[in-house]
């Protein structure tokens, strides 16, 4: 049974889309001073929650940045804490209507770099959802008192013939699968909530609706 829905806006889907397709087309400078593409890209989500009828309650994610202060390759980001303090600052100065939700981050895959050949193969192995490693991310920053209540990861995979997949919801309601151009992406939410001692429980895939108003003109 749903009862938390992630609405994503127009700004906040633009934002998550185009960094993940820029990180994943284009090459980026990695630690070691290399250069790739197919990389991983991170940012932070801003909005706020509000409780619809009953016990349901709703995460507007209304804006989203990109992470400049990060540290990527192709299969992880490390990001700093003192990015989401100034971007913190920002907020209650010019936006103080909302809050800090989460983050999101890029999945990049493809055969070169993994051997995966098909978008079925890479939902069968479930390299759409978060792994083990992003749930102890999540898990480290709420240890530090962030109040994070919402994930996303946008999932990027590319092929050298194109096969045409339809819009498609998976894990029940909670990631939206889409294409542009030659690319396959997956759009997956978590919500976790909390008590009043801050003790954080993540919510089930099908307890959890993506909302994405900027792909209904998909159904259309």
């Amino acid at each position: 049974m749903i009862d938390s829905v992630v609405s994503i806006s127009e700004q906040a889907f633009f934002s998550i889309v185009t960094s993940a397709l820029e990180a994943y087309k284009l090459e980026h400078v990695l630690n070691g001073g290399d250069s790739a593409a197919r990389v991983e890209t991170f940012g932070h989500l801003w909005g706020y929650d509000q409780p619809l009828i009953g016990r349901d309650m709703i995460y507007r994610v209304v804006l989203a940045d990109t992470s400049t202060a990060v540290e990527r390759d192709q299969s992880s980001v490390a990001f700093t804490d003192e990015a989401q303090e100034l971007k913190q600052g920002f907020i209650d100065t010019f936006f103080p209507e909302v809050c800090y939700l989460g983050d999101y981050h890029s999945h990049p895959y493809s055969f070169e770099d993994d051997e995966i050949k098909t978008e079925l193969e890479l939902e069968r192995r479930h390299l759409y959802r978060f792994s083990e490693g992003d749930f102890r991310s999540v898990k480290s920053l709420q240890d530090k008192s962030l109040d994070y209540r919402v994930g996303l990861v946008a999932t990027v995979f590319e092929r050298e013939r194109k096969v045409n997949r339809s819009l498609k919801r998976l894990d029940g309601e909670s990631c939206i699968r889409f294409q542009y151009l030659s690319m396959t992406i997956w759009l997956k939410a978590y919500v976790w909530t909390s008590d009043d001692n801050y003790n954080y429980r993540r919510k089930a895939d099908k307890m959890v609706r993506l909302v994405c108003p900027s792909l209904n003109l998909l159904n259309s």
